[in-house]
Parts: C-alpha cells; structure tokens; sequence
C-alpha cells in the first residue's frame, strides 16, 4: 500500500503540458495520445538495442522549475536526445541518439546537419553513425544516417497511405487536374515520407507508423531504394494490446537489427556511395570548360558500359626526351614511363594500372599535342635491354620501365596543351594526396606521374 500511495504522490505532483493537449475539455485526443504512447515504445526498443547511459526520467523530467515537470510534448523538440552505443566489440562500434520532434532547419553547408530546402520536424529520428567519429565529423563525411518515423492514427490500412500496385498511376499536375482527380492526395503520406528522407541530409529511410486494422494482415510495407534495406520507405502497423504491450514490436524489431547490421558493415554500397557523395561535394569546385571536346560517354574497354567521370578518369604523364623517341613512340604505338634502376626504389603511383589515357611531355614545357589512349588494361613492366631490342633510340641503361600500349585517340587530335600549366595542376593535384613522396622538380620529370582528365583539361589551350 505504501509503494501505491508513493507511486500515487509523486504522480500528482508531477507537471506535464502535454496532457492538456490529450484531456483537454474531457475529451480524449487519441491521435496525440498514439503519438506520446509510440514515443515510449520506440524509447524502449532503441534502450534495447543501444547501451544508454542516462535514464529515462533524466531526459525527460524537469527538475530546475518547482515542481517536476515532463518536457514530452507533441510539436517541441525534446532538447536531449537519448544517445546509445552498440557493441564497442562488434566489427564497427556505433554511436545513436534517439529523437523526439526533432527540427531539421534549412542549412545550406552540405557538411552541416539540416534540410536542403525548408525545415521539417519528423516525430521521431533515429540518428546513428561509426563510434570513430564525433557527430559532426560524421555530418560532415557523409558517415551518420538518420532513419525517420512520423506517427498516423487515423489510418485504417496501409493503401489508404501508399495505395497498391493495382492502383499506381502517376502523379497528374496542376494543369490535369481539371481533366480528372488528382492522385497526389491519395499518396500524401508516401510523399512526406519522401520529403524528409530527401530533405533532410543523410536521411536513409522514413517510415509510418499506424495502429492498423484487425484482419488487415499487414504488418509491414516497404520501399527498397535498391537492394539493401536502406535507402528506403515503408510503413508498420503498431497498436496497443488489451494488456497494455505493442502488437507489430516484433516487424520493427526485425527491421531495426536489420538496419544495426547494415551500417555496422562498411562494404555496403550505401556505405561507397555516401563516401563517394562527400568526397565529390566537399572540394565545391566549379565545372572545367573543355570547349568543343567530345568526351567519351562509354567505357572504352569494354564499349558496354559508362565512361568514368573525368575526376576518376586517370591519365599517365609520360616523358620523351627527343623527337625520335615521340615518332618511335608513334610508330610502334608504346609509351613508356622509366620506373628506376633495377637495384632501386620505385615510386609508381597507384593510378597507373587504372589509367586510360597517356599524355606525352618533353623539356622546355613542349608537350605533344592529343591524347594516346590505351589498347589494353595497365601496363607491362621492361628492363632498358628489352626496350633497346625494339629499336628504342636514346640512354637506356640498368634502368626499369612501365610501358603502354597505346593508339592516338582522334576524339582529342586536336587537343593543344599548356605545358606550364600542366606542370602547375600536377603539383596541386599531387598535393592532396599525401602518399606521395617524390617532390615535383626539374631532375625527376621523367619519373610517373599521373592526372586525373578533369584536372588535365585545365590545361586545355
């Protein structure tokens, strides 16, 4: 009986601003109501799967005021998130912090967290990223994912949201709507679940939840983006049981273990392609004019796929050190780039064996004009002997070669070269990559170096 009447105390004495919004004029809200009740149930499977130090009643009881008060209220962000860790023994530790009525302002630095468009509030966000990282350093590399849930109590079904696939026509515009009815109140819910997972930077996946129907038979609806379970929609029927625990729990648990393992694997594709998305945004470059150059659209090894970006398109820097070796190197369709002595220390970097085109140099910044593009994959390596048997003109002693084999590539037999500036957007593009140690002088020019074409056409005349 004491345990009751403390229970009974100290529930009279606590303040909550929220339940005026359930109560009020004796009526019961039950929308506001689900939402505050899927708040707690959400609360209490993100404490299971993520260790939490702070407990509950510390994020959301208010001390500092009088009284006790409960700062859960439905449209205000609750200021202190409940952060977790999962597993600090597992193959990639992780760090989450769970979210309610989050506001995602309108921010226009890419690496700062926020809406690219106008501010949204989802009801609840699951943030999470590598364990390594600070947050902002995650928002900042593309590295943290959130995963959105909005609450929908008066939803009998799951097609009164997302419709079905008997019944999916597009979206009409503004100018058919006189025609026939538009369709795009139909899917309202499905194109918020849009908004936030497209608004919101790093947002992987925005999903529904609704009591659902008796003998529906759905429990779960989802939207794979592609193969993986994130990027994605979808949407969990929840509803509470007579005896006061969450019936739909065992779907979202799934999905949520589901979602741990995907971002505890770093060979994901969502994981490449996050990487490669902050890499192509951080520099903020503008676009490299190239004239009337027709760059190529397929993969030219194959013919069958699409070309590399010209950022990732590599091209090989050789060196000739006289006429005759450019015509040898014309005749006999092989450029080469000396490597070192055979006894020595070979600095070859690792763009080499992915390059697709060679540009061919010489002393007094003369650079020969057009691109030589590759016959075959990487490269051969020959010894100076090897070289001087197939008529090489020149110095060629004790010394190791990679060599290419290569055919004029018409689509840039007009290409003139700048050969100073082709000196100055190797030294920049080689000084954002640390690994390499061989500084840029007159005395190595003949050593590998390697451009990527977008950086090359810089040098464009």
């Amino acid at each position: 009986m004491l345990h009751i009447w403390l229970q009974f105390h100290v529930g009279a004495q606590l303040a909550w601003d929220g339940g005026r919004e359930v109560w009020q004029g004796g009526a019961r809200n039950v929308a506001t109501l689900y939402e505050y009740w899927l708040f707690f149930q959400l609360e209490a499977l993100f404490r299971s799967k993520f260790d939490c130090t702070a407990p509950l009643h510390s994020v959301l009881v208010e001390k500092d005021a009088g009284l006790p008060r409960l700062k859960l209220q439905r449209g205000i962000e609750l200021q202190s998130p409940i952060g977790g860790a999962w597993s600090a023994k597992a193959k990639r530790p992780l760090k989450a912090e769970f979210h309610f009525n989050k506001k995602f302002a309108r921010n226009k630095n890419h690496q700062k967290g926020g809406s690219w468009t106008r501010g949204v509030q989802p009801d609840y966000t699951i943030t999470i990223w590598p364990a390594e990282f600070t947050k902002d350093e995650a928002e900042a590399c593309d590295a943290l994912v959130h995963v959105h849930f909005d609450a929908k109590y008066r939803v009998e079904n799951v097609e009164a949201m997302f419709g079905t696939e008997e019944d999916d026509e597009p979206i009409q515009d503004r100018a058919e709507a006189e025609k026939s009815a538009p369709t795009a109140a139909k899917y309202a819910d499905l194109l918020k679940m849009h908004a936030y997972r497209d608004a919101i930077r790093r947002s992987a996946g925005a999903y529904v939840l609704y009591p659902g129907m008796a003998g529906d038979g759905k429990k779960f609806v989802e939207f794979d983006g592609f193969h993986e379970v994130l990027p994605g929609l979808g949407a969990f029927a929840i509803r509470p049981r007579s005896d006061g625990s969450a019936d739909g729990m065992e779907a979202l648990k799934a999905f949520l273990d589901e979602v741990i393992e995907h971002l505890s694997n770093r060979t994901t594709a969502r994981e490449r392609a996050s990487f490669h998305a902050a890499e192509s945004y951080t520099l903020r470059e503008d676009p490299v004019p190239y004239g009337g150059l027709m760059l190529a659209e397929r993969d030219g090894m194959s013919d069958t796929g699409r070309a590399l970006p010209p950022a990732e398109h590599h091209v090989v820097v050789a060196w000739y050190d006289s006429p005759e070796q450019l015509a040898w190197t014309l005749k006999h369709e092989i450029a080469n780039v000396r490597l070192g002595k055979r006894d020595g220390t070979w600095h070859i970097p690792p763009e080499m064996s992915s390059a697709v085109h060679v540009l061919l140099r010489s002393h007094d910044y003369v650079v020969a004009p057009g691109l030589f593009k590759l016959k075959t994959p990487s490269y051969k390596v020959y010894t100076a002997d090897d070289l001087k048997a197939r008529d090489y003109p020149g110095r060629a002693k004790g010394e190791i070669y990679a060599v290419f084999e290569v055919a004029a590539d018409e689509a840039c037999a007009d290409c003139e070269w700048n050969g100073k500036e082709i000196v100055r957007v190797l030294k920049a593009f080689e000084a954002r990559r640390s690994y390499r140690d061989v500084p840029l002088s007159d005395r190595r020019l003949a050593d590998p170096r390697v451009l990527s074409l977008r950086e090359l056409l810089k040098a464009m005349k």
